[in-house]
């Protein structure tokens, strides 16, 4: 996310030079992973969550409130009679987007991310000005929370180059970060700073070109002592949290900084040897997968970003106990965390929750966007659940065209059923809202619906868990998007099972102690495996787990990505590697079953169904249908899984189950005839469903509630441990099956 440029009238409110837009940062000390596995959860402190997984949670103290479960964001900048005006009252706005159905007000000011209000008068002022707001806040609108954006790790400084000479002008030295602090700045592969101006070819909307941009190492001793300091006084100014955006390392960055693996800082390299006593060489280098040094430098990156985090959230924390720092994010399970040192799976161990930013339907796209997007929202809800944390989304309906009101209906279906809080923008420079009428109907019936869009001991109702290989994607795939096959067939795995109305649960492969929890696992060209999680992957089988496993070199190469002799799970495929041929080998082992496919087909039906294309004129629906159909009945038929739902509902129709601890929801969403230029989905009518109960369980109730519509009684039958319904869909329809005590 970055700062709506309407926003630069008021920020210049504290008398502080607004510097344009940046992401985040902390700093810390924080736990470390095993040197020896890249990707194991770092030896942790504090309580369990339901899912049984540690995290950091002495961090974030238990609060008397919860708002951030049914959080409704809103910056009060957005609305259309504002955008250019310099007359607004910021007043009148906050009571404006508070009317709207708002709960939570998302502000910017000076020390946002201006490195000038970084310390000294500069900041006392701003948070004089913060103190102001919040008061306001809190006593015109009681329940309405405060927070407020921040992104210590990208500085934007306005003004620095007004002739566009690329240099920085006289008189200006003093505001330039580049020129006062310039061993602040992370340095990349090749040995320059990430340093930029804003004539460079490539730049991002919020880079203007008499800008100067800075991204900051974490690893500096004297920029993390100030940035500390500043959190420190932020929790304290009456704000309830702070929205700390995007903590990246810099990789691609405008077109002449690509493929730049910082930060190989002095700072960064100092600290890397004190952590590792390992020593990088100095910059210009070459990433060299087969060297353990620098295999060791990819997984310390997220160590360098976590323990800055961490640092970070133990601050607020501590000055503030009741504080939230939510985390935003735009890094997906795939490349962008090994490119940017940031792993969605390790930022709710050091922070309250994540905002997770993802470009959204800005367009009518062919219906595979619809489940590529769904796909990756439940990638994310599913790490955000193991910790027992909500999950908020920044995403993005185009405002202005003809079709933005249906096409934002049925963009916060998805969020909502795939169990996200609600914030949505008219455009990637957060300046515009969506509909202003359509934000006021949905935020008033999300108000009335809470307690069943947000229970907050759902967790997803499946027998089947689909294994996320951050050390695969890391040493496999390298964070080259050319050469993502792994993580097009994790993504494209979850297309087919959603296609397939068959439920499952992302799991991380940190999780092998949950896999009692689930009847089968697929690991979908998971390639990178240590030794460890082979034997408990083998253990679980034995005693009567089933796994399917795809790709040609599955399980061949160690958890930093060495080639092995021969697959680590050879002996459970039937074949070793070299001998596979193109066929499905399928054993009995001990209790469980094995189904090995070397044929990548999940990667096949990604690359044919084209997601990223907005038209689908390079997609392949034949294909696709022919790779799905393969799974279905080559693998999924072989390894013999107890279906837990059962419809006549075309592939069109997605279901996501979910489990709470007095009742089943299941969230439905509706794709049919949804194309390029048309955002309406066609209504389905006669829906029948089957829906396998937990043990023991005898339905009581079932409601209907539609989306934006209201809730009903719906007749249901039992019989033994299966659920049958019948029901018509429009856009979506979240169900309740309540039971009996």
């Amino acid at each position: 996310m970055r700062i709506p440029f309407l926003l630069v009238a008021g920020l210049l409110l504290a008398g502080c030079t607004f510097p344009g837009a940046m992401p985040s940062s902390i700093t810390g000390a924080a736990p470390t992973a095993d040197s020896t596995q890249q990707d194991a959860a770092p030896p942790l402190a504090g309580k369990e969550t339901p899912q049984g997984v540690a995290t950091l949670r002495a961090l974030s103290p238990e609060s008397s409130s919860d708002w951030t479960r049914t959080a409704r964001i809103v910056t009060p900048y957005d609305y259309p009679d504002v955008m250019g005006r310099d007359d607004w009252e910021w007043e009148a706005l906050v009571d404006r987007a508070a009317a709207d159905g708002a709960n939570v007000i998302l502000d910017w000011t000076c020390a946002s991310d201006g490195w000038e209000c970084l310390n000294g008068e500069a900041l006392e002022k701003v948070l004089r000005e913060i103190r102001r707001r919040a008061d306001y806040v809190h006593t015109a609108h009681p329940g309405v929370h405060y927070i407020m954006y921040i992104g210590p790790l990208e500085a934007v400084t306005e003004g620095i180059d007004n002739d566009l000479d690329r240099q920085v002008d006289a008189g200006q030295e003093s505001r330039s970060l580049a020129t006062q602090h310039p061993d602040w700045a992370q340095v990349g592969i090749d040995g320059r700073p990430a340093v930029f101006d804003g004539v460079l070819p490539g730049m991002p909307f919020w880079v203007c070109e008499t800008c100067e941009d800075v991204w900051l190492s974490p690893a500096h001793p004297e920029f993390r002592r100030l940035t500390m300091e500043k959190a420190a006084k932020l929790a304290r100014s009456g704000l309830d949290g702070l929205w700390f955006d995007v903590p990246f390392l810099t990789f691609n960055f405008g077109e002449g900084w690509r493929s730049q693996w910082a930060d190989l800082s002095p700072a960064a390299r100092a600290l890397f040897h004190e952590q590792t006593r390992l020593s990088l060489p100095n910059p210009p280098l070459e990433p060299n997968w087969s060297d353990p040094v620098w295999q060791e430098y990819v997984a310390w990156r997220y160590r360098l970003i976590r323990d800055f985090v961490g640092e970070y959230a133990r601050t607020v924390h501590t000055a503030n106990p009741d504080f939230r720092l939510i985390m935003e994010t735009s890094v997906a399970l795939g490349p962008f965390s090994t490119q940017k040192g940031a792993s969605p799976l390790d930022l709710p161990l050091v922070s309250d929750l994540t905002a997770h930013e993802l470009g959204g339907l800005e367009r009518p796209y062919q219906d595979y966007r619809y489940l590529d997007f769904l796909s990756a929202l439940l990638g994310w809800r599913h790490v955000d659940m193991s910790f027992g944390q909500p999950s908020w989304l920044l995403s993005y309906v185009e405002a202005g065209h003809e079709d933005t009101l249906p096409l934002a209906r049925l963009h916060a279906a998805a969020v909502l059923g795939s169990g996200f809080n609600y914030y949505t923008s008219g455009d990637e420079g957060m300046s515009r809202v969506v509909d202003p009428a359509f934000r006021r109907q949905l935020f008033a019936w999300i108000a009335a619906h809470e307690e069943m869009l947000y229970d907050p001991t759902l967790r997803p109702y499946a027998n089947l868990a689909v294994l996320y290989s951050q050390s695969t994607v890391d040493y496999r795939d390298r964070g080259e998007w050319e050469t993502s096959d792994r993580t097009d067939a994790f993504y494209g795995a979850l297309g087919v099972l959603l296609e397939s109305h068959i439920p499952f649960e992302v799991l991380s492969e940190r999780q092998l102690n949950r896999l009692d929890e689930f009847e089968a696992l697929i690991l979908p060209q998971v390639e990178a495996l240590s030794d460890v999680q082979a034997a408990s992957l083998r253990a679980w089988v034995q005693e009567g787990g089933k796994l399917i496993v795809t790709g040609e070199e599955a399980t061949r190469y160690d958890e930093r990505g060495n080639p092995r002799p021969d697959y680590a799970l050879a002996d459970l495929f039937g074949v070793h590697f070299g001998e596979a041929d193109w066929e499905i080998y399928t054993r009995t082992v001990g209790a469980g079953r094995v189904v090995y496919a070397p044929m990548n087909l999940f990667q096949e039906y990604r690359w044919a169904s084209a997601p990223w294309d907005e038209t689908g004129e390079d997609a392949d629906p034949a294909y696709v249908a022919e790779e799905r159909r393969a799974f279905l009945d080559e693998v999924w038929a072989a390894v013999e899984v107890s279906p837990v739902l059962e419809t006549n509902a075309p592939s069109s129709v997605v279901f996501l189950p979910w489990q709470a601890e007095s009742h089943l929801r299941l969230n439905v969403l509706n794709y049919t005839g949804v194309a390029y230029g048309n955002a309406i989905p066609a209504p389905q009518r006669g829906i029948s469903l089957s829906l396998a109960l937990p043990a023991g369980k005898q339905v009581a109730s079932v409601t209907q509630t539609d989306f934006l519509g209201e809730t009903r009684p719906m007749d249901f039958s039992q019989t033994g441990s299966t659920l049958t319904l019948t029901f018509d869909l429009d856009t979506a329809a979240f169900f309740d099956i309540h039971f009996t005590p």
